[in-house]
């Protein structure tokens, strides 16, 4: 069957659209796109749901400019993502697991009046060979970070910072990803990097393997590696520290490319899970949210055996095509094709002030030096230490502080500790929850009669 899609759409968004309507269809669409435990779903079945959505969303008339999505519906998730796209909208992704009253926030911001998902329209089953698609507003995504004042931020990204983000890899020297391929989906739908997972799978005409959902995730995402020998596998380096006292007795001989986001990578974690994909050319990767996922790459495969044990994260590589970096006074500043015009209902950027220190060691290469504000990088996401204290002291009417220290995460606080335990699960997603909770007699102060962070970090 042929499918006539958008000519109206501006061209960037041909690249990544109009790739998978039309050389998806054309040469693989009884092939797999997308495969979970015992089943496989085609392109031609992903495609046709797509346009099933498509169909019911524009009897709609949406007026907003993005469509709420729901996360966790495994592969018809990506056929929401592409609908909502077909429509010339962009896609919010809401995990129907996280906390309400925080989903209710973030879809207040966006204007959005429903989630998207299996009960809100009637999949008739039907395959639209012709249709009259929508002018594409230039949106391709939306995501929510944390805030300093406890509410969540909106990071709009465009169609032409996802374009310029994809266009590196198409060119990429080194990288060749082909429909042969085998992508794992290691991130939830809410996470930016699940963006370059099922892009990168779908416009290769690859596959895209759905872990199954573990107790403890990390060997979820072993088990589907080795069960659908996966290829291309992307993760945080939180995944590599947990998993790190058995990876001596991991191999993953099927992994060509693997990619690390999100922390800071250390060299004898990154050492040991090379030594676990013998085959692999892996490399070190920085970026946020604002900036496409990431938006710098270092090949570990090629890097001075010195940066692994130097005690210092590994160096965060050269930048993308699209990307313009300056460090001024110590900050790493973005601007370029592929970096956020700014948050929404917000002013416009030309230059985004990270609030990531970092500098160009004697080699050139660029090392992280932390953080200008209490930002820190907690399970892959980046969280505001102030956004934890502000919610948990207005929840329960009392003093907290939150402090990061040795890879841990610590609430103290003046109350009970299960009432700080039942503030943070009602109002943040899960990956917020913090090592431990402790309760203080009273506020601990130096000499000076400040906060001693010092003396609260000791206790960590």
């Amino acid at each position: 069957m042929k499918y006539f899609y958008p000519i109206t759409f501006q061209f960037r968004f041909v690249l990544i659209l109009n790739l998978i309507l039309d050389k998806i269809l054309s040469n693989y669409n009884d092939e797999t796109a997308v495969a979970f435990s015992d089943e496989k779903i085609s392109y031609r079945t992903l495609i046709d749901e797509a346009f099933n959505v498509f169909s019911f969303l524009k009897s709609k008339n949406i007026t907003s400019d993005w469509v709420a999505i729901n996360a966790n519906e495994g592969w018809k998730s990506y056929a929401y993502i592409l609908g909502v796209w077909m429509l010339g909208k962009g896609y919010l992704p809401i995990n129907a697991d996280a906390p309400e009253e925080r989903n209710k926030e973030i879809l207040n911001s966006a204007s959005c009046d429903f989630v998207l998902d299996r009960n809100c329209y009637d999949n008739t089953g039907l395959c639209f060979n012709e249709s009259n698609f929508s002018d594409n507003n230039g949106l391709a995504y939306l995501l929510f970070t944390s805030g300093t004042t406890g509410k969540p931020k909106g990071v709009p990204i465009s169609l032409i910072n996802l374009s310029s983000f994809t266009d590196h890899y198409k060119d990429h020297e080194v990288i060749k990803f082909s429909n042969s391929d085998v992508f794992l989906q290691s991130y939830e739908l809410t996470f930016d990097v699940s963006v370059f997972c099922f892009t990168m799978a779908f416009i290769n005409g690859g596959t895209l393997v759905l872990p199954e959902q573990t107790q403890v995730k990390y060997q979820g995402l072993f088990k589907a590696i080795k069960a659908f020998d996966v290829t291309v596998v992307s993760f945080v380096p939180s995944v590599i520290r947990m998993s790190f006292p058995f990876l001596d007795r991991l191999k993953l001989p099927s992994v060509k490319y693997s990619f690390f986001s999100g922390e800071a990578l250390h060299g004898d974690w990154a050492q040991a899970w090379m030594e676990s994909v013998p085959n692999a050319k892996v490399y070190n990767c920085y970026g946020p949210t604002e900036t496409v996922i990431v938006c710098t790459e270092e090949p570990l495969f090629e890097l001075d055996k010195s940066y692994f044990k130097a005690g210092i994260p590994l160096p965060l590589g050269k930048s993308f095509k699209g990307v313009d970096i300056k460090i001024e006074e110590g900050e790493v500043c973005f601007s370029g094709e592929q970096v956020f015009k700014g948050y929404l209902n917000g002013a416009t950027l030309s230059n985004y002030q990270s609030g990531d220190m970092a500098s160009y060691d004697e080699r050139g290469k660029l090392i992280f030096n932390g953080r200008k504000d209490d930002q820190v990088q907690w399970n892959g996401y980046r969280i505001q230490l102030s956004e934890l204290d502000t919610v948990v002291s207005e929840k329960t009417s009392s003093w907290s502080k939150t402090v990061f220290y040795n890879e841990k995460l610590i609430v103290f606080t003046l109350t009970d500790i299960e009432k700080v335990g039942i503030a943070i699960r009602n109002y943040f997603p899960s990956y917020y929850i913090p090592t431990s909770v402790v309760l203080l007699q009273e506020v601990p102060l130096n000499i000076n009669g400040k906060l001693d962070v010092t003396f609260l970090k000791s206790l960590v």
